[in-house]
């Protein structure tokens, strides 16, 4: 122990020494640390961490023929058939239902699952107060509702610890409070926000959509989640499920082929992780990348350190140390500098994982990723301290003892040389060539995101708001919904400034759609065209500023009850080529001579519908008069457009909305402006983190290169002396520090160049607008990386031309 607190000590002393040297190499761990450990922070969240349950990795989730989701009947056959494999299976509804209710002194959108009596048994779901939903409530009517609340929703509500067994109301109807969750649970669906949980029988309240279906084995809505039996494998388990299964599929779903029953650790929902996919792919990349770049910065650090103590080494060796204790001591200083380094790097990681957890893909549903650093991080970062200090100690450590003890004294006598050090020289041409890979990649995802925020939407999202409302699910029966919507729309148009207003069921660009095929029913040959269909009010048009180019708006005077529609141009010329479509006549779904018939009454211009990469998608546009069918996820939103303050349309239109009525919330209140730059989620992000980890590359690479160079010029102070008192100029002293500087700099941009060509070509699906090789990215990313090193190199080159003969010979 006293040997190694000498080692440290002799260590600080050491370091203290040459300060800059060393802030330059702890600053290189730290970026390079902080980048990785937030990766793994996501990586740990999405794949690693557990979920805070009894014994997480014996639950599996069940997917029966390779859908996500089952039927309720299917679910009934499977927890009746394998209880020889599962002590028990489980189910919750696979996309969370709305609420609406009263809380912090207003309404509120609140979101939870519906779930089996035997879930918070089969999970192991940690309760706070009270208890979980149990088999006996599985079948219980709405007069005996109950409900689980989270520990969020909890305290929203007051905190009260003798909740259990008092009533709150969701979406107009009583539910008996059981228990409370205990903080940190949100469901088994990691990443999706559960703030309550009713039973399977609440769909006739919660879900009335399934519930007018839920015994139709073609209603797919329910997620499986068993726990395996102790002693039986996975294997086992899909061995026996696949038996199961065989049974089910002879007796009702012949028609479709067989595909076996897979078992999958809990995790996320499909659509969360085929957004995130993508995103990972590109993090892991690009840290990988990094990683290595500034492993190869410590390295050359570490080895012209180590160069310049060889006459230290040369004389610790003639007074009788062991080479192996050199070595011991060399490397506590180089694991000692990247303890230091993670350190730093775990702080500056910190919130850069609170930053990535805040943001929202467009969904419509809450999501919640914590990628906080936990103990299983913060182990990764000092194991990777630890690593990093070993294996870049180890070169210099071998280096500075393998000579004699005379070659060595004499090597330090007269200072370090720039020239001999290939390994050297090839680490910054290392560096250089893989900055110039990062700034590649970060100009190309910039200049994508560029291009997609020039994509012409079709909306103007510049004056107008966005909010939305569910009578719905707060019980209204269609008539009183339509008079709500009648009196909301004359309450909100006499609002200053407001100049149109219009509803529609699912927003464009939120990833959700009600996809449909659209025939021409005056045609004999039938063309098809794919696509989607909305269904929108009068002036929707209007609100959104998508342009009507022929025809007319929908009219509620003459379209109450009417089978007409408004196409867009893409519609129109699949199924009507250049004809004119007004008063033509669309079948939707179906085929030839099935299906509805809506004659078109108006032509608008293409918009985007689902996601900002689509291409131009048909659409048909029905007069939503009715409000029949649900509304559970969106709502209905309304959208206003006004010349006025859209913050002050805001607090009045919910000032309207509680004049209607108090308990009804208004939810995802945002200007269109902003709900189409969210549409911008992934560009952004991806920009964001290849221009950051880009820059973090570009500094590395510039600290190594001034690093380097800037020790040199001080360990070759006398030869420099010596030039100058021999009559070189301090011109000529400079240039050749920048000339060499300048050659490394060169290789490394070739061969950067060279293999960012070649991995390109991997980004092409991720970009909008942009080639892979773009000519301005290519010319324009090596002439900055090229600037920013000859400034990096003018530094100590100037500090070359400034050395006094005389005092650099007098201090030799």
């Amino acid at each position: 122990m006293s040997s190694l607190r000498l080692d440290i000590a002799y260590a600080v002393r050491s370091f203290l020494k040459t300060p800059s040297l060393t802030l330059t190499i702890i600053i290189s761990i730290a970026l390079g640390i902080a980048a990785n450990t937030v990766v793994f922070s996501i990586v740990n969240e999405l794949l690693v961490r557990d979920l805070p349950v009894r014994d997480p990795s014996q639950l599996y989730v069940m997917e029966p023929a390779g859908r996500p989701s089952s039927s309720f009947p299917a679910y009934l056959d499977f927890r009746d058939q394998t209880d020889n494999i599962f002590e028990g299976l489980a189910a919750h509804s696979l996309i969370p239902v709305a609420a609406n209710i009263s809380a912090g002194g207003g309404a509120q959108r609140v979101w939870g699952l519906l779930v089996s009596g035997n879930y918070f048994q089969v999970t192991g779901a940690p309760i706070l107060l009270g208890r979980g939903i149990i088999p006996s409530e599985d079948q219980a009517r709405v007069q005996n509702a109950v409900v689980v609340l989270g520990y969020g929703l909890w305290r929203n509500l007051g905190a009260d610890p003798e909740i259990v067994g008092k009533h709150i109301v969701l979406s107009g109807a009583p539910y008996t409070v059981v228990g409370v969750a205990a903080p940190g649970f949100f469901g088994t669906d990691r990443g999706i926000l559960s703030e309550f949980w009713a039973p399977l029988a609440m769909r006739t309240h919660l879900a009335q959509d399934v519930a007018l279906n839920y015994m139709n084995r073609n209603c797919s809505w329910l997620e499986m989640t068993g726990r395996l039996r102790p002693g039986v494998s996975r294997q086992q388990a899909v061995a026996a499920a696949n038996v199961v299964y065989a049974r089910m599929h002879a007796q009702y779903e012949k028609e479709r082929p067989f595909e076996p029953v897979g078992l999958f650790r809990v995790g996320y929902l499909p659509i969360l992780q085929e957004i995130l996919q993508p995103l990972m792919v590109a993090l892991s990349i690009v840290v990988g990348l990094l990683l290595l770049l500034a492993c190869a910065n410590v390295a050359n650090l570490l080895l012209a350190r180590a160069a310049s103590r060889e006459q230290e080494i040369g004389v610790r060796l003639a007074l009788g140390a062991s080479r192996g204790r050199v070595v011991r001591q060399l490397l506590s200083e180089s694991v000692l500098l990247s303890g230091t380094g993670a350190l730093l790097g775990f702080v500056l990681a910190v919130p850069g994982t609170a930053a990535l957890a805040k943001v929202q893909p467009p969904l419509g549903i809450p999501i919640r990723f914590d990628f906080s650093p936990d103990v299983r991080v913060l182990s990764f970062t000092a194991a990777l301290a630890v690593l990093t200090g070993i294996l870049f100690g180890l070169a210099p450590a071998f280096t500075a003892t393998r000579g004699t003890i005379m070659s060595a004294m004499r090597q330090g006598a007269r200072g370090g040389n720039f020239n001999r050090g290939r390994l050297m020289q090839f680490l910054v041409a290392l560096q250089v060539a893989l900055s110039l890979i990062l700034l590649i990649a970060a100009g190309l995802f910039l200049r994508s995101l560029q291009e997609a925020a020039s994509i012409d939407v079709g909306l103007k999202g510049n004056g107008a708001l966005m909010m939305a409302v569910d009578p719905k699910g707060q019980g209204y029966s269609q008539e009183r919904m339509k008079r709500f919507f009648s009196d909301l729309q004359q309450r909100v148009e006499a609002i200053p400034g407001v100049k149109a207003i219009g509803y529609v069921d699912l927003p464009p660009l939120s990833l959700a759609v009600n996809n449909a095929d659209f025939y021409d029913a005056d045609s004999a040959e039938g063309k098809r065209a794919a696509g989607d269909t909305m269904r929108v009010s009068a002036h929707y048009f209007a609100s959104t500023g998508i342009s009507l180019l022929a025809g007319r708006d929908f009219d509620p005077q003459r379209d109450e009850n009417s089978a007409v529609a408004i196409i867009n141009q893409e519609t129109a010329h699949r199924l009507f080529g250049a004809g004119n479509p007004i008063g033509r006549h669309i079948r939707e779904g179906g085929g030839p001579g099935t299906g509805n018939v809506y004659e078109v009454i108006g032509l608008v211009r293409n918009a985007k519908v689902e996601t900002l990469g689509e291409g131009d998608v048909p659409c048909m546009f029905r007069y939503l008069s009715d409000f029949e069918g649900g509304f559970s996820l969106y709502g209905v939103t309304m959208i206003a457009r006004s010349s006025g303050d859209l913050g002050q349309l805001a607090t009045a239109v919910q000032r309207e909305v509680s004049g209607l009525d108090r308990e009804l919330p208004l939810f995802n209140v945002k200007t269109l402006d902003r709900h189409i730059n969210d549409a911008l989620l992934l560009p952004r992000v991806s920009g964001a983190l290849f221009g950051l980890f880009g820059s973090v590359g570009l500094v590395l690479a510039l600290v190594g290169v001034y690093g380097v160079v800037n020790y040199s010029v001080r360990t070759r102070t006398s030869e420099i002396g010596i030039r100058m008192a021999l009559g070189a100029s301090p011109l000529s002293v400079a240039g050749s520090i920048v000339n060499r500087g300048l050659a490394l700099v060169g290789a490394g941009l070739g061969l950067g160049l060279v293999v960012a060509l070649m991995l390109s070509r991997f980004t092409a699906s991720q970009l909008y607008g942009v080639s892979p090789t773009d000519p301005v990215t290519f010319f324009g990313v090596p002439v900055i990386l090229f600037a920013a090193s000859l400034a990096a190199l003018l530094i100590p080159a100037c500090r070359a031309a400034r050395i006094e003969p005389m005092t650099a010979l007098r201090d030799e």
